[in-house]
């Protein structure tokens, strides 16, 4: 798949999945774990990925909205291949040695964030949920205390060690039996299905933290797994208004709505705080893993040594393929708001009777589907999931209740694929079961 003709895209010449993705997905399901979830939800054989196409063994050619869920912002690009490529000429693994690389990106990466957060400092790791992790244990370092953390309905931050109690979902802790962190559950405001607004979310914490200690506060800037729900403006404000009466530390959650998935590079500058801690992930190494915690320089002074370990966090490769996402994102975050908007109009003027609301900030979009004043179950969900992928279109879904897509695609995608796409989806959801 050297050279794409976008509208030639999607093509699909076979059913899906196809034979030779059937013996593929036998093949795995002999070897792995039955527990994996992805290859159910997109049962398809991957023989290569560009740009934003994806093509699968059987040579059908699909569009990408999925990007490994907003790990590929930027899409299966070149210039990140050509990166990591070079970045093996000299290493690809050098614990916390300084190399070119690792400084380049790190000089990046604060010139990335506003000007009042110049003086942060940051710990590498190499998934999101190590990230958030490290996050809150670095508050409670800051803090002195092993106190609570306020976390919100539908948050999604990880599912192991102690960040699994401040992820929402039960579904998501099966099978893990740590206790996690004492946290604090709020409200988040915007929930569809829900009516809490933000005064209403900051009296209940209010009222929370007078019944139990709290010294930090972990938040999304839009839910992610939680439905990509888009909060009323000014929540973050609220939020950090009350972080400072009450002296509570403010970790905001960027890795899925972070690294300009928004159409801003981050996504608490729509509100213009000044959060405490940023986690970061998934698109951060545009592909390659890795995650950090960029956090106000004071608090290294209280920080242990050594405070976090991992062999892997910062691989080279991972920076040097990172240095290219950050310094190409801000070229493309105008139009990530335009169009954006665009899709925001056409994906609401679809003329279906299953679409509840359709929401989001930049290429962040969700659409939630409901019937008869309530959610559309998972099994309609899964017969419109099936439907989109055989017509050509990788979406995935989220939410409490499984019932929203989300558009995730890469923020340079050809437009061409926008517009198709949308047909497409437009197809699918006017389909009468």
């Amino acid at each position: 798949m050297l050279n794409i003709d976008v509208a030639k895209v999607p093509y699909i010449r076979t059913a899906v999945p196809g034979p030779k993705s059937i013996e593929l997905l036998t093949e795995q399901g002999k070897y792995e774990t039955a527990s994996v979830t992805y290859p159910k939800s997109f049962p398809i054989g991957i023989k290569s990925m560009k740009d934003s196409v994806i093509e699968d063994v059987d040579g059908n050619l699909f569009i990408d909205w999925l990007t490994g869920i907003s790990v590929l912002n930027l899409g299966y690009s070149e210039f990140i291949r050509d990166a990591v490529r070079a970045e093996m000429e000299s290493t690809w693994h050098a614990l916390e040695i300084p190399t070119e690389a690792r400084i380049e990106f790190l000089k990046a990466l604060r010139s990335s964030f506003p000007s009042n957060m110049q003086d942060y400092k940051t710990i590498f790791g190499i998934s999101g949920a190590d990230a958030c992790e490290t996050a809150v244990n670095l508050a409670h370092a800051v803090s002195g205390r092993d106190s609570y953390t306020i976390v919100f309905e539908g948050a999604y931050h990880g599912v192991s060690g102690g960040i699994i109690a401040a992820t929402y979902e039960s579904k998501y802790k099966a099978g893990n039996n740590s206790p996690g962190f004492k946290v604090i559950r709020s409200p988040y405001p915007g929930i569809l299905w829900e009516n809490y607004s933000v005064g209403d979310v900051i009296d209940y914490i209010q009222t929370a933290i007078r019944e139990n200690s709290a010294d930090s506060l972990l938040v999304e800037p839009v839910l992610g797994e939680g439905g990509y729900v888009v909060p009323p403006e000014g929540f973050l404000k609220a939020l950090r208004k009350l972080c400072d009466e009450n002296n509570i530390i403010m970790i905001v959650d960027e890795v899925q709505a972070g690294m300009g998935r928004t159409g801003k590079m981050w996504a608490f500058e729509y509100d213009g705080i000044k959060p405490d801690i940023v986690c970061a992930g998934k698109s951060v190494g545009g592909g390659i893993p890795m995650s950090l915690v960029y956090y106000r320089g004071d608090f290294d002074e209280k920080l242990p040594t050594p405070f976090h370990l991992g062999t892997y966090r910062a691989n080279p490769l991972a920076l040097a393929a990172g240095r290219e996402v950050l310094k190409r994102t801000p070229a493309v975050l105008d139009s990530v708001k335009e169009r954006g908007k665009y899709l925001l109009k056409a994906f609401s003027e679809i003329d279906s009777d299953v679409i509840a609301q359709v929401r989001g900030k930049g290429f962040m979009i969700g659409i939630e589907l409901g019937k008869n004043g309530g959610p559309v179950d998972s099994n309609t969900m899964a017969r419109y999931k099936k439907l989109l992928i055989e017509n050509g279109i990788v979406m995935h879904t989220c939410g409490h209740y499984g019932n929203t897509f989300r558009f995730m695609g890469a923020l340079n995608i050809d437009q061409k694929l926008l517009d198709t796409g949308v047909e497409i989806f437009e197809k699918v959801v006017r389909t009468k079961w």
